[in-house]
């Protein structure tokens, strides 16, 4: 098995979504290969190279509490002070966006 993974792939051109086309049907598809998309939107990706892929969605939904724990988790083994900010806030503030809050709470780390 062969896995390909393109990361950023809203960031791909036109003529180079139109060049992986045929690599993506069955007239020239590699054999025992997986092909992984990632993007932040599919809105820049064009309707012909989206028809030949299955979308995934993710979302943050529901995470709230269990990114709050993780930064506290965090905040306890790092932390040289023991005043702790509101984690929950932060999470909210970041819309979710664990890798957001995890900057945040690195910065509160680094005032500590």
């Amino acid at each position: 098995m062969h896995m390909v993974l393109i990361d950023e792939a809203d960031r791909m051109t036109d003529a180079a979504q139109i060049s992986l086309l045929s690599k993506l049907d069955a007239t020239n598809f590699p054999p025992n290969t997986i092909f992984i998309f990632t993007c932040n939107a599919s809105d820049r990706l064009e309707a012909r190279f989206l028809s030949r892929l299955r979308t995934i969605e993710f979302s943050s939904y529901g995470i709230a509490k269990d990114a709050a724990q993780l930064l506290e988790d965090i905040w306890n083994r790092e932390a040289l002070r023991s005043d702790a900010p509101n984690f929950s806030r932060i999470v909210k503030e970041s819309n979710n966006n664990v890798r957001e809050s995890l900057m945040r709470l690195e910065t509160e780390l680094m005032a500590s």
